[in-house]
């Protein structure tokens, strides 16, 4: 039996090299496979030119992607100003990240059967256009058609990035480019505040998304001209008809109206119409219904779904799509809620509120890069989630402790302090997924991820806007009678001292500072709900081979 064993040897090294041959450049699926599952040879990895060519317009996009993802904040009360409501600042966010959750699935599968600088590149285009209808909006509705489109290409963009960078470096090296990936988003999210806010003031809240434009064009370009498929999907050379049957539309179809029903529900229920409005209860039974018809879709088609079942049943995949929604949803919910209270209560301007959120946008680079460099180092990420999961909610608890005449010097310890807890663990579901996944697999590996993390942040939002709405009006009335609160509604959030006489002003910002504080105890809880993602995600070492 040794004879015909060694004779094999040969053999398996010629279609070795016909697999490498048959790729456009870099290493073969195959042997990737390979190295995931055995000692990696770490010379199969780009390098040199080829490498820098490969990561540098990741890095670029992540920075605009960061930019947009929280240049929103910054401008919510202007846009509220502009459009004389404030009924629909949960939408701005929630309705990029409907879109972003719910077609993160469809691009998780569209990478395995299609090239993916091609689908890349798609992905960054639909992200423009929705920038661009932003920019010229003309009504609050319109503004947020711009997000949905903003949010379908973030989810091809999102899903990209960390598919090529996991085929760009081997698995031991993953967790520092990932966290520096994040840090480069980090930088967009840190300069948006800034950038926002100078906008806001010298020009127009509509050129803090026109600056897409101009970023989202040098990324195309240097994508279009730097960047080439490192690895060639075997399914990506099919013929169309049998890409179009491992591809399954019809779930898309169903999943993104399902979560559009929810949403809407959660929205309006106990605002603009009552729990048991016949609206809200229709919204209910269509979100459940179409969200079971989504699931039997699956269950029907297995592997030729755009979620095939055995990925769910992956512990890691479930805890890391939890986890990454509570952290996220925290991050979100106390941004939009402190620069309400940095703009709307205490008066200061856009962009003195961006440079007041500088702490917490540092501490999570900070906390990011030491959670990454970390992993590497010990070969775990369990301990960096684990580190969240404590610190975050005394963080999230101080922060409830804020009041109208406290210095913003208090403010910003606790924002740093929150920052610094978030990023610790905020990279390592997905390290988890590239330690523990196969290639084949990682796409929807991730597109269950950033599915948690954007479905965390729309339902989460939009249950903060309400619970934050309620409060309004009823701390408002208590601290100050003798004002109409549901008049303020139609005042935009920064118009209040132009709303309300001087004599009720101090109540009235009493009133809304109440309203945020009872608001920002949401994000508490969702930090000690992180305990579940920290428990159950299994421990593998990136160091060592995985059987």
């Amino acid at each position: 039996m040794s004879e015909p064993l060694r004779s094999s040897a040969p053999v398996q090294q010629a279609a070795a090299n016909a697999s490498s041959q048959s790729t456009i450049s870099g290493h073969p699926q195959e042997q990737l496979q390979v190295a995931e599952t055995g000692t990696e040879d770490e010379s199969l990895y780009p390098k040199g030119v080829r490498l820098w060519t490969s990561v540098v317009p990741l890095f670029t996009v992540s920075m605009l992607h960061g930019l947009d993802l929280t240049i929103l904040a910054a401008v919510v009360p202007t846009i509220t100003n502009h459009f004389k409501t404030v009924e629909d600042i949960g939408w701005y966010s929630s309705s990029y990240s409907v879109m972003m959750a719910s077609f993160g699935f469809m691009f998780g599968r569209l990478y395995t059967l299609v090239s993916n600088k091609r689908l890349y590149m798609i992905a960054l285009g639909i992200f423009e256009l929705g920038s661009l209808l932003c920019t010229v909006a003309p009504t609050s509705w319109f503004f947020i058609l711009g997000r949905c489109l903003a949010g379908i290409g973030a989810a091809g963009i999102q899903s990209g990035s960390l598919i090529i960078l996991t085929q760009c470096f081997p698995r031991q090296q993953r967790p520092i480019w990932s966290s520096l990936l994040g840090a480069t988003q980090m930088l967009g999210i840190i300069s948006s505040p800034i950038i926002g806010g100078a906008l806001i003031d010298r020009i127009s809240w509509r050129g803090c998304f026109g600056i897409n434009l101009p970023i989202g064009a040098v990324a195309g370009l240097l994508i279009a001209f730097g960047y080439q498929d490192i690895v060639v999907n075997p399914d990506s050379r099919l013929p169309l008809k049998e890409k179009l049957n491992k591809f399954d539309l019809l779930g898309t179809v169903f999943l993104v109206p399902s979560v559009t029903c929810l949403l809407l529900a959660l929205q309006w229920g106990g605002i603009r119409f009552g729990w048991g409005n016949p609206r809200i209860i229709v919204l209910l039974v269509l979100f459940a219904l179409l969200l079971a018809a989504f699931a039997w879709r699956q269950y029907r088609l297995g592997e030729a779904a755009i979620l095939p079942p055995r990925i769910l049943r992956m512990r890691s995949v479930l805890a890391g799509s939890w986890y990454s929604a509570c952290v996220n949803s925290t991050l979100a919910v106390t941004e939009y809620y402190i620069t309400i209270f940095f703009q709307g209560v205490k008066g200061y301007t856009a962009t003195q509120s961006g440079l007041l959120l500088l702490p917490m946008l540092v501490g999570m680079v900070i906390g990011g890069l030491v959670g990454g460099v970390g992993t590497s180092r010990i070969g775990y990420y369990n301990p960096f989630m684990i580190a969240t999961t404590v610190l975050a909610p005394i963080a999230s608890g101080l922060l409830t402790t804020v009041e109208l005449d406290d210095q913003p010097t208090k403010v910003m310890c606790f924002l740093g302090f929150l920052g610094v807890a978030v990023g610790f663990g905020l990279q390592s579901p997905l390290v988890a997924l590239q330690t523990i996944m196969k290639p084949k697999d990682l796409p929807l590996g991730i597109a269950c991820t950033a599915f948690g993390s954007t479905m965390g942040n729309a339902i989460w939002m939009v249950v903060s806007a309400a619970l934050f709405q309620n409060r309004l009006i009823a701390e408002v009335s208590q601290y100050s009678p003798s004002t109409n609160a549901t008049l303020l509604g139609s005042a935009g959030l920064s118009g209040i001292r132009d709303t309300v006489g001087s004599d009720r002003l101090r109540d009235v910002l009493l009133g809304y500072d109440e309203a945020i504080t009872q608001t920002l105890y949401l994000p508490v809880a969702l930090c000690v709900a992180t305990i579940l993602g920290s428990a159950f995600t299994e421990w593998h070492s990136v160091k060592k081979k995985q059987r």
